[in-house]
Order: C-alpha cells, then sequence, then structure tokens
C-alpha cells in the first residue's frame, strides 16, 4: 500500500490494484468471491471503483494478508461489520425520530402558551 487515496469520484481498477498492492486479477478474483464488492461498469465494460469500494478492498486486504482471515472469515468479518454499521444507523435514526417528535411536542406546548398570553 504506496500512498493514501487521491480525492476523485471513481478510480480504475488499476489504480486501485497500486493502492492496494496487489495485481488486477486478484481483484477480479475477489469481486467473484466477495459480493460487497462490485464496482460500477462503464458503457465500454471498464470497473470504475468508488472510494467505498477502494476502503473496501483495502480492508479486504489487510484482512487476508495481515491478519491472515480466510476468504470465509474476511466474508464473515465483513458482513459482521456491515450489519454493526447497519444497525447503528438505524439506531441512530430512532434517535432522530425521537427527538423530532420531543420537538413536536414542545412546539405544541408553546402554541399552547402563546394562545393563553
Amino acid at each position: 500500500m504506496a500512498s493514501p487515496i487521491p480525492e476523485k469520484l471513481y478510480y480504475k481498477i488499476g489504480e486501485v490494484a497500486e493502492f492496494a498492492g496487489v495485481k488486477t486479477s486478484v481483484l477480479r478474483f475477489w469481486e467473484s468471491e466477495f459480493p460487497f464488492l462490485n464496482p460500477v461498469k462503464s458503457v465500454s465494460g471498464q470497473r470504475l471503483y468508488s472510494r467505498e469500494d477502494v476502503e473496501l478492498v483495502l480492508q479486504v486486504r489487510q484482512l487476508l494478508y495481515e491478519e491472515k482471515y480466510t476468504i470465509e472469515g474476511v466474508k464473515k468479518r465483513i458482513s459482521a461489520r456491515k450489519n454493526k454499521f447497519q444497525s447503528e444507523a438505524k439506531l441512530q435514526d430512532v434517535f432522530v425520530l425521537d427527538y423530532c417528535e420531543i420537538l413536536r411536542a414542545v412546539r405544541n406546548d408553546l402554541k399552547i402558551v402563546r394562545d393563553l398570553l
């Protein structure tokens, strides 16, 4: 893993391979093994990775090469992270809804007080 990822909308497979320090064939293999690695394809069929895709590739590389996970282990680990993230996002949505309800109640109470004055 050479340098930090530059800010771009999309990255070509060669760039992503360079960031991760793997060959492009390895990335294509990972796409077949890991359903969460699914870059969009241009009209010409060229793979275009988003920044999120690149970060997932780097996570997969770290889990496989540095932490010595198996392919199945990586699938479970990434799924667990995604599930945790989705659970936290849902929980945050619940809090936002709760705050909205509280604010509505306060607004209604203030309207009643205003009308009394």
